[in-house]
This record gives structure tokens, C-alpha cells and sequence, in this order.
């Protein structure tokens, strides 16, 4: 079970692959630095949330709850569970390859789990990567990028421009269609998507922005399980 390859030379072959992601996500973490900024976060706080939830979209979404003044603690904790729910299906995705180096060293590269690395890492597993290490390599740029963004924006929140000013309230929408685009093998694989964004909006003028965003979630991926299901039945 621990025989699988987990070595530094992996480790850092995946760092090499992750300086790009890094990069990019250190501009988008210096735009959640701005908003969270911007929401009354000092830069402590700011960091600490990047370093606790480490997902972009549920970090805006959480601020934006927060700055409607209405926000409970179940309501936070069910925009960040609903949001971060796809981690539990890249896990799974990862977890024949990944657990075989061993349950520690397993659940220790999922710390470092993000979209674009799993992306990455999953196209290095279809290419023959074995070393299991090549996951957390291409996760530490991310993380080091994530963190100093943060800290940058939020710092610097008096002297650099509103985030809409730089492009960055496009950062999220633009990633996702990337990773929509990637992932989409056929038509039938976009019913999900346009079905969450139509809950969304269907949801935002009643409910709000963030529990529309749980709303569409719950709907996108309530038909995503339906169809997954559909040729076993």
C-alpha cells in the first residue's frame, strides 16, 4: 500500500508544473485580499480565512453573506460545504492513485488540493505520472500564492484600486468557464451547469446572492448525480 513512488523529485516536478498556477492564483488572492479588505478584514484575518477554507469561490461568497449583515453561522456553513462539496469528488477521483502511497501522505497532498491542480494532476495521471508526490509539488505554488495574495491585498487595500477596477470580479466567472470547458466531454454534460445557473437566478432576486449560490449548487448537482446514474440503471 505504501510502495507507491512518493519522493522529492516529484514533489518538486510538480512544483515546476505549479509555478504558473501560482502566479495566476496569487492575483487571485490578492483580489480576495481587496473584498475581504474592503468587508473590515484585517490582514490576519484575511490570511487565516484563505489558510482555513482555501477556496476562492466560497471565500467571496462567505464575505458577500457577511456583508449583507444577515449572516448566521449555519448560513456560512452551508455556503463554504456546498461550495467545497466538488472536493469531495476530486478526492474520489484521486483516491485509487493517491491512496496507494499511504493514508498520511494521501490526506496530507488533499490539503493541497485545488481545482487547477487537480486538473493538472489528473492529466499527469492519464500521462503516466506514478510518483505520488507530483500532487502536493504542484499544490505548494498554489498555497504560496494563495496566502501572499492575501496578505498583499489586504494590506494594501488604501492604495491599490477597487477589485472591479483591475478585472478581478471576472476571476472567478473566467475560471470556472475554464474548468466547464475542459470538463465537458458532450453536449449532455452542460445540462448541469445551465440548470444551476437558472436556479441561480431565479433564486438571487428573493434570496440573496450567496443562498443563491447554495441554491444553484444543490440543483446543478442534484442533476449531475441523476445523469451519472442514468446508465447503470
Amino acid at each position: 500500500m505504501s510502495g507507491a513512488p512518493f519522493s522529492a523529485d516529484g514533489f518538486r516536478r510538480g512544483m515546476r508544473d505549479g509555478v504558473p498556477l501560482g502566479i495566476s492564483i496569487f492575483a487571485y488572492g490578492l483580489g480576495f485580499g481587496l473584498v475581504a479588505a474592503q468587508a473590515g478584514f484585517g490582514i490576519a484575518k484575511a490570511v487565516a480565512t484563505s489558510a482555513a477554507i482555501y477556496s476562492g469561490s466560497a471565500q467571496l461568497a462567505a464575505v458577500n453573506l457577511l456583508q449583507t449583515g444577515s449572516a448566521t453561522l449555519w448560513a456560512l456553513f452551508a455556503t463554504i460545504l456546498v461550495i467545497n462539496a466538488r472536493y469531495l469528488l476530486f478526492g474520489a477521483a484521486l483516491q485509487p492513485w493517491l491512496w496507494q502511497a499511504g493514508a498520511l501522505r494521501a490526506y496530507g497532498s488533499l490539503l493541497l488540493l485545488g481545482d487547477a491542480n487537480w486538473m493538472m494532476t489528473m492529466r499527469a495521471i492519464r500521462q503516466g505520472e506514478v510518483d505520488r508526490a507530483y500532487l502536493a509539488g504542484t499544490g505548494a505554488p498554489m498555497l504560496a500564492g494563495w496566502l501572499s495574495g492575501t496578505a498583499l491585498g489586504a494590506g494594501a487595500v488604501s492604495i491599490l484600486p477597487a477589485p472591479e477596477t483591475m478585472g478581478f470580479d471576472l476571476m472567478l466567472p473566467a475560471f470556472a468557464t475554464a474548468m466547464t470547458a475542459a470538463m465537458v466531454r458532450q453536449r449532455i454534460d452542460l445540462l448541469p451547469v445551465v440548470v444551476g445557473a437558472a436556479a441561480a437566478l431565479a433564486l438571487a432576486p428573493v434570496a440573496g446572492p450567496a443562498l443563491a449560490i447554495i441554491g444553484a449548487g444543490l440543483a446543478g448537482g442534484a442533476v449531475a448525480a441523476a445523469l451519472h446514474r442514468a446508465p447503470d440503471e
